[in-house]
């Protein structure tokens, strides 16, 4: 912790989206200088051509309320929240930074330009509507965060809309990005939540409020996207060089001569993994438009998201999804419909490096994208693997075990995040159905289960076969949380904090960051119970 004493005042701004990408010619400033005077037209919505990003301020937050901090989000900026906070100049400082009212003079703020298929049509532009990013800071191990506000105004990109966020959704990504870091699960952060006076018109008047949310970079599949559409190869071109100079650099220290095929190859296997961390953690992203995919492999925009309850298969979690397209089990499926369109996009700069052999292009991109089925189904086998606490992978785990659990599970529809953590312990706690077909079942495969268990021993004595049980218990209680953001929690601190009060979002934000802890009777009685009556089936909306 001594090392981590910078200040507001000491982060060291590197900006090389802004840096080196193409800026919008109707917003003044450069990435280290902004204007003096606030530029009206830099906030009006527009189409905005051949640029990456648009210079853009963020509004003034009315009576900023500092409601929650994440302190191991703040170390990522080598900031110690604790000391910071403790200084009252200092946390005027942050509060000025994370609600956008006070920046530091050494960045300008940008918005950037993206398009995107929704829901599988083509919605040409879309782009920040409602983030800003402050700008890209690099810490002390010389790793690139990009520190973003959402809800902190509009911005050329935000259409009908007017750039703000009410905390409802706000309080519910902020938890979920640090909910989802700590299980494991490949995510942008979130710094910061602050509340305001401001009152935002959805289905009805609520409170505004603004998370800063961190990640290496915002870019996502709709960035090259909104290029291509528009026939700007060139700088669809520059915007890729970047993501391979400043996050793939490893592809240009190698020997290949064709580094957007590795770059591609990359950003393939990468999606593949976080897909899989969803589908072995329970989790539903709601809305995976191509303009809500990082070009990392980061979950990203937290709009209607779930932690499944009751184990469905075929579970939708955003009610505006009429057709199911975002289904919990149809979500493999849509990463790859995205890396498609993303792969064609980027066909342009394969068929180049490739002398301009179209027929060799489209087998290299088949070549590419037939990795996502692979790479998908060895992560998923492995994080399935540790979820029942198997000490070795076999090839044939996925069908002989793990298929016919989940199987068996589609029809009992147990608690999903119990079932696996009541597993670790006993399996009788995991044995939720009242039908004597679907019981016999479970048991049936659970016979097959402890079979597979007991061949890893080398000895099966009383006193070995204890040993491993409790090894055993141990592994798959670090990997099968007993805690996770629900649905019925988040709206129980959400109601809370609409009057004020903000403990609860506090002590959930400390419950989520040790989510494999058994924690105090009362945590548990309090955070980790059975999902109420009134909470089953609830579901959110994209309005934030």
């Amino acid at each position: 912790m001594s090392k981590l004493k910078r200040f507001v005042a000491d982060l060291r701004f590197t900006n090389s989206f802004a840096r080196d990408l193409v800026k919008d010619s109707r917003t003044p400033g450069e990435p280290f200088v902004r204007p003096k005077v606030r530029n009206p037209v830099s906030s009006i919505p527009r189409q905005v051509a051949a640029a990456h990003y648009s210079y853009v301020e963020p509004e003034s937050t009315p009576d900023p309320v500092l409601i929650s901090t994440s302190k191991p989000c703040a170390e990522l900026l080598d900031i110690d929240i604790d000391e910071t906070l403790s200084n009252p100049q200092e946390k005027e400082a942050f509060i000025g930074l994370v609600s956008g009212n006070k920046l530091p003079e050494e960045t300008n703020p940008w918005a950037q330009c993206y398009g995107g298929h929704q829901f599988g049509v083509w919605a040409s532009q879309l782009g920040d509507g409602r983030a800003i990013t402050i700008g890209e800071v690099t810490n002390s191990r010389d790793e690139k965060w990009e520190i973003q506000l959402k809800g902190a105004g509009m911005t050329p990109y935000s259409r009908f809309a007017d750039g703000y966020a009410v905390l409802r959704s706000s309080i519910r990504e902020y938890l979920c990005s640090e909910a989802m870091h700590h299980l494991g699960v490949p995510t942008t952060r979130a710094l910061s939540l602050v509340g305001s006076t401001r009152l935002v018109q959805r289905e009805k008047e609520e409170t505004g409020a603004i998370v800063a949310r961190l990640a290496p970079t915002w870019v996502r599949f709709g960035s090259f996207e909104i290029f291509v559409s528009r026939g700007d190869v060139e700088n669809m071109r520059k915007l890729a060089d970047w993501v391979i100079q400043n996050h793939y650099s490893s592809i240009l220290d190698s020997s290949t001569t064709e580094k957007y095929s590795a770059w591609l190859t990359e950003v393939v296997k990468k999606t593949a993994i976080m897909i899989a961390h969803w589908q072995a953690v329970g989790f539903c992203h709601g809305v995976m438009n191509t303009d809500n995919m990082s070009i990392l492999g980061l979950t990203l925009d937290y709009g209607p998201f779930q932690f499944l309850d009751r184990y469905d298969p075929e579970y939708i979690c955003n009610h505006s999804d009429h057709t199911g397209r975002y289904s919990f089990d149809g979500q493999a499926g849509v990463g790859f419909w995205n890396l498609t369109k993303l792969a064609s996009t980027v066909s342009p700069l394969v068929v180049e490096e490739l002398g301009n052999d179209k027929g060799k292009a489209e087998v290299r991109l088949r070549e590419i994208l037939s990795e996502y089925p692979v790479t998908f189904h060895r992560q998923y086998r492995t994080l399935m693997s540790q979820k029942l606490g198997f000490q070795t992978l076999l090839d044939d785990d996925l069908d002989e075990i793990v298929t016919p659990l989940m199987e068996v599970l589609g029809k009992i529809q147990p608690d999903y995040t119990r079932f696996f953590r009541s597993l670790s312990t006993d399996f009788r706690l995991a044995t939720a159905s009242d039908s004597a077909p679907q019981k016999s079942a479970l048991k049936e495969w659970y016979a097959k289960y402890r079979q597979r268990l007991i061949s890893e021993l080398t000895a099966t004595d009383e006193p070995a076969l204890a040993r491993a049980d409790k090894d055993r218990t141990a592994r798959m209680k670090a990997v099968n949380p007993k805690y996770i953001l629900r649905n019925h929690l988040a709206q129980r601190v959400i109601e809370e904090a609409e009057t004020g009060k903000f403990e609860g979002v506090n002590e959930l934000l400390r419950i989520l960051q040790n989510p494999f802890e058994d924690g105090t009777r009362e945590e548990q009685e309090k955070w980790a119970g059975p999902v109420p009556a009134w909470a089953a089936g609830m579901k959110c909306s994209c309005s934030s």
